[in-house]
């Protein structure tokens, strides 16, 4: 690392501010010192780590989460004509909330969705030894940030709560989906979308975020704008993975659903499509068999039980014919193979799909 990483934190102060929303105003040196790793410091005159700031951050953040949880579940109470405040969650509750928040995985977590550790001053030994995707390193890094919004802030610790749980809001998302979104929308030739914060409620730190230039009403919401930019990268996937979905299930014939389906899993848009047959014989006396097809995703939406569904004499067709009817049903169209015909694999008569046993070949079992 050189001293032209240390210009690009402060081309980038803004954004990194914005993403911790806190805005330094008395010790600028402060950002770049949250993000200066020892062996930085030591390679480079008149840089000072950031393990100070880190142990403060340490502190606080506890006691950020502890008062956070007060204010949550706590409530006054009347008793002997005095109060005391009980909580709606038990202590092992509150714990196992304080826990999930104040760790060394969650709090790396936020750092990396919120791509902050791409700023870190690296000595060669940790450049050697890629650190900025070390767990403890990236910990350090948000508890670094902290102690110095701290410091900057004069201990204000409503500006400190604040940067927390903007970052912490960074906890309701399980991958980075704004990187996600740009992999997919380059694969299919989509304009890359531009961000907008158009509403924000500053009393319970609640934003709003939408694309402005995509022909779609796709809206992101979190207590931070970083975290509502992400959500609305993740509708935003949603939707094109959705249409994904639709122009690859477009494709299918009756004779190749399956094959579509197990496309649609393999490219991990749906998961594992299970189809359930079944063999038994009709009044006829034919072995008939019956296929139902099941996708977890969709078990929900209206109508699921009665789509899915396919039979015919063999059991490959039967499959297919249920996965066809499963696709039409994910599509939100009829099945289209209904007015179409299947060849009996015993006399090569043309039956309409409709009919689930050959009518010539009971015609002919009539007849005789």
């Amino acid at each position: 690392m050189t001293t032209d990483d240390v210009n690009y934190i402060l081309k980038n102060q803004a954004a990194i501010e914005e993403q911790i929303a806190y805005h330094f105003r008395n010790y600028q040196n402060l950002l770049v010192q949250a993000f200066t790793r020892k062996s930085f410091a030591a390679e480079n005159d008149g840089y000072e780590d950031n393990e100070i700031l880190e142990f403060y951050g340490d502190q606080l953040v506890n006691t950020v989460m502890t008062k956070w949880l007060y204010d949550s579940f706590s409530y006054p109470q009347e008793q002997n004509q005095d109060k005391v405040f009980c909580s709606k969650k038990t202590e092992a509750e509150l714990s196992k909330i304080r826990a999930s928040h104040v760790n060394r995985s969650a709090l790396a977590h936020c750092i990396a969705l919120l791509g902050l550790d791409k700023y870190l001053l690296l000595g060669n030994s940790d450049e050697k030894n890629e650190v900025w995707r070390n767990e403890k390193v990236r910990c350090d890094l948000f508890e670094a940030l902290i102690g110095a919004v701290a410091v900057d802030s004069n201990w204000d610790f409503k500006q400190i709560e604040n940067s927390c749980k903007a970052m912490w809001g960074m906890l309701d998302f399980k991958e980075n989906y704004i990187d996600t979104l740009q992999d997919v929308r380059g694969d299919l030739n989509i304009a890359e979308p531009e961000f907008q914060i158009y509403s924000s409620y500053y009393g319970n730190k609640s934003f709003k975020c939408k694309i402005t230039n995509w022909n779609s009403d796709i809206e992101g919401e979190g207590n931070s704008e970083a975290a509502a930019k992400m959500d609305a990268a993740r509708k935003a996937l949603d939707a094109l993975h959705r249409l994904q979905i639709e122009q690859i299930a477009g494709k299918a014939t009756p004779y190749t659903a399956v094959q579509m389906l197990n496309t649609l899993y393999l490219k991990k848009f749906i998961s594992k499509p299970e189809l359930d047959c079944s063999v038994s014989p009709d009044g006829e006396g034919n072995q008939i068999w019956r296929c139902k097809c099941f996708i977890k995703e969709y078990e929900d939406w209206d109508g699921y039980e009665e789509r899915g569904i396919g039979e015919a004499y063999t059991k490959a067709e039967a499959k297919q014919s249920a996965a066809y009817d499963m696709i039409c049903f994910i599509l939100g169209k009829e099945n289209d193979n209904e007015e179409k015909t299947w060849i009996c694999p015993y006399c090569g008569a043309e039956n309409s799909v409709k009919d689930s046993i050959c009518q010539i070949c009971h015609d002919d079992d009539d007849i005789e």
